[in-house]
Parts: C-alpha cells; structure tokens; sequence
C-alpha cells in the first residue's frame, strides 16, 4: 500500500499565538497573583509549546508586564468604548451656559453604570488591575488611570462641578471602589441578575455622593432624574 501523505503542519498566526498567550497568563494571574505564574504554566494553559512561549516572552517579568498592560487596555476599550488618551473636552463639555448640562451628567452616570457593570461581570480583570497599579513605580503610568483622570479633569472645567475638584484624589477614590466593590458581589451575587443589582447598587451610591461635592446643585435634578429611570433594581 502506498505510504499516507503526512498532513502539513499548520502554521500559527504569530499575534494569534501571542494573544493566547497573555489569555491564558490573565487567567493565571487572577488566580494565583505573579508568584504563581510561569512562562511554562501559562504554555500549557494556553496549549502552545514552550519553546513558542518563550519565542514571545523570554523572561516571566516580560510575560507580566505584556499581561498587564493588556488588561489596562481592555479596560480602556470596554469602559471608553475605543476612546483614545490624546484630544481635548469637546466645546458642549465646556459650555459657559447650561444648555449642555442635561447631556454632560447623564454621560457621566452612564459612564459609571458601565465602569460598575464591567468590574463585577469581570472579576479578573479588577483584581489584575489593583496589582498592576500596586507594583508600579508611578501608577499614573496606568493608561487606564491616565484616561479616567482626563474624563475627570474634563468635568472639572465644565460648568457641572464644582471648582477646585481634586482629580487625582477622585479618581483614586472612585477607582479603588469600581474595582473593589466585585470582590463583596463575588461572595453572594452568583445570578447574571444578583450582579448586575450590586452593580447598580454601586453605581447609585458613587452618583449619591457626586451630588455633595463634585457636582453642583443645578445638575441635582437631571442626576435624579437619571437615577429614577435608569438604577431602578430589576
């Protein structure tokens, strides 16, 4: 009998392989933290061979930081919706008048119901974030952090604050909570229905709180408004 053909090789797609990769290093890295990833684990997560792994990543301290900025981008992708870091607040942000108010505070609390959404449908990517900022030199590196701080900087110059707005204390203090707020809702919210409630119950109470020193008391009724007909719990 005539010998079988053998079947060629498939070929990898390189940035394929390499996003398999940092997929499977996520996975590791939410679970276990740095300590318990390796180069090696994550090949055999991410069905790849060791020696390709190590083509992309020679070192485990390169694996992490790809990981990391990985998920910062991600973050910036979902909760920005592609918004990039560069460019000023659009001229209706900046209105001297209030014509504009309406549009800039609900854009803002849908903007934090999808940023409180995201972080407790995304567990993973909340806790990797919080290591990522903690083991950087400078946190303000983050591209995450660098475009929320310029959502925040952007409603401090409108007319919808209040002046003097602090937006690297804010956006510290609004950041810990997004993505601290899923490690409670993990404990007791196993229904896509419980999660999104803890979500909303989040997002309620940030928007509560803006209304007592971030935004000013002519913008109290639209965020009233908005929470009446978009935060009611399902």
């Amino acid at each position: 009998m005539p010998k079988a053909t053998p079947r060629p090789r498939r070929k990898r797609n390189p940035e394929s392989t390499r996003l398999s990769i940092l997929e499977a290093a996520k996975t590791i890295l939410a679970k276990d933290g740095a300590e318990g990833l390796s180069v090696s684990s994550v090949a055999q997560l991410a069905k790849v061979n060791r020696g390709t792994a190590y083509q992309h990543f020679e070192a485990k301290e390169d694996l992490v930081r790809a990981t990391l900025d990985l998920v910062s981008h991600q973050l910036l992708e979902a909760v920005f919706e592609g918004g990039d870091l560069g460019g000023e607040a659009p001229p209706d942000i900046l209105a001297p008048d209030l014509e504009h108010l309406p549009e800039v505070i609900n854009g803002m609390a849908a903007f934090n119901l999808r940023l409180s959404e995201y972080a407790i449908e995304n567990p993973e990517i909340a806790r990797i974030w919080l290591y990522d900022v903690l083991s950087r030199e400078d946190p303000r590196d983050d591209v995450f952090y660098k475009r929320f701080e310029r959502a925040l900087q952007a409603l401090a110059m409108s007319n919808a604050s209040y002046d003097d707005m602090d937006t690297e204390v804010l956006s510290v203090l609004m950041l810990t909570g997004y993505f601290l707020w899923p490690v409670w809702a993990s404990a007791h919210a196993k229904s896509k229905k419980a999660r999104k409630q803890m979500a909303q119950r989040y997002a309620t109470e940030l928007l509560r709180l803006s209304m007592h020193g971030v935004l000013r008391a002519d913008s109290h009724s639209i965020l009233n408004a908005y929470l009446k007909s978009n935060l009611k719990a399902s």
